[in-house]
């Protein structure tokens, strides 16, 4: 069960994502009816869901991974394209691996996050980015801002460092593409 500490850190969090074509992004909540440009091309509303950590519980990084491919293998399955996802405090080290689900209605994000554990996901439109509780009991919603992943003015910390430096998955490899995607895309 999520505390209010959680939805605080829910709240403040980023979320860098990194799509099949173009630039990797960072999402970063604003005041509530602030928003940015939506991005050319993409499907409202956008789902950000992880595997990592059910219940707020840490798990060992092995045991994480393990469970974001379960993650990943499910939205390839279903036929589903997805984007690496990284959520994170700019504040601290702390960061957890998710996709971000273009085209995914909110009711089925919040199932797919309560079957992996999850407290809350992140609904992206282009009038807000939402945090909504899995179960329904909950929902905050902000304004957002797209910047990109090292942008200095998103605050301390801000630069993209740490296990996810780099963006391995902008590698040629399909990893977070869905296979209608590869073929879609090569």
């Amino acid at each position: 069960m999520a505390t209010e500490r959680d939805w605080q850190a829910y709240r403040t969090a980023v979320v860098d994502v990194v799509p099949p074509v173009g630039p990797a992004f960072r999402i970063v909540p604003d005041a509530p009816g602030s928003t940015g440009p939506w991005p050319d091309g993409v499907a409202a509303p956008v789902v950000v869901v992880t595997a990592w950590n059910p219940d707020s519980v840490h798990l060992e990084p092995d045991v994480n991974a393990a469970r974001q491919r379960r993650l990943v293998l499910e939205l390839d399955t279903g036929g589903l394209e997805w984007w690496p996802a990284t959520g994170r405090d700019l504040g601290d080290a702390h960061f957890e691996s998710g996709a971000a689900v273009p085209g995914l209605p909110e009711e089925d994000g919040m199932a797919l996050g309560m079957r992996y554990g999850q407290a809350a996901v992140y609904v992206w439109t282009p009038d807000a980015w939402t945090v909504v509780a899995c179960d329904g009991s909950r929902r905050v919603a902000l304004g957002w801002r797209r910047t990109g992943v090292s942008d200095p003015a998103d605050g301390p910390g801000a630069d993209a460092t740490g296990p996810q430096a780099g963006h391995p998955a902008r590698d040629p490899s399909p990893h977070g593409r869905s296979a209608e995607a590869i073929r879609r895309r090569g």
